[in-house]
């Protein structure tokens, strides 16, 4: 069964907050999860959710910085499901958004050690490294993609 792709609502938010506690640790720290609740709350950026079988499976969104660069955010997907192709459907979905509205637009995210590599896969470079960054060994890799 394919996912579904769509804008993420007031109550999806249990659903977002399962999937990163599903993930924590490794892939975000504790302390982290105050900072994505009132991300959710302030709702300000674009935010979508994964659908499947009818229960919220993966979540991310992009916003516009201060600087006007697109940035990937808070992606995350399942922790049983990973592996499964979900994380690339979302990248996939809010690259594609992204493009559509500012074509040639390079796209930022920041994220850990643990998944450099899978955004590697999807074309972004590893641009800078803080150790410890979001805690004791989790590491913040700042990542570029700029579309050909």
């Amino acid at each position: 069964m394919y996912p579904v792709f769509r804008p993420c609502s007031p109550g999806d938010a249990a659903g977002c907050l399962e999937i990163f506690d599903s993930n924590t640790p490794p892939f975000f720290d504790p302390s982290e999860r105050a900072y994505f609740v009132k991300f959710l709350e302030e709702n300000s950026c674009h935010y979508f959710v994964l659908e499947q079988a009818q229960a919220v499976v993966a979540c991310g969104g992009y916003c516009e910085d201060a600087q006007g660069g697109m940035v990937l955010v808070w992606g995350m997907v399942r922790r049983d499901l990973h592996r499964r192709g979900l994380g690339k459907v979302l990248v996939h979905q809010r690259v594609q958004r992204i493009l559509q509205a500012h074509p040639g637009a390079p796209i930022r995210l920041e994220t850990s050690q643990h998944t450099q590599d899978f955004y590697s896969h999807q074309g972004f470079r590893a641009m800078d490294c803080t150790l410890d960054f979001y805690g004791p060994g989790l590491h913040r890799v700042e990542m570029v993609l700029t579309p050909a």
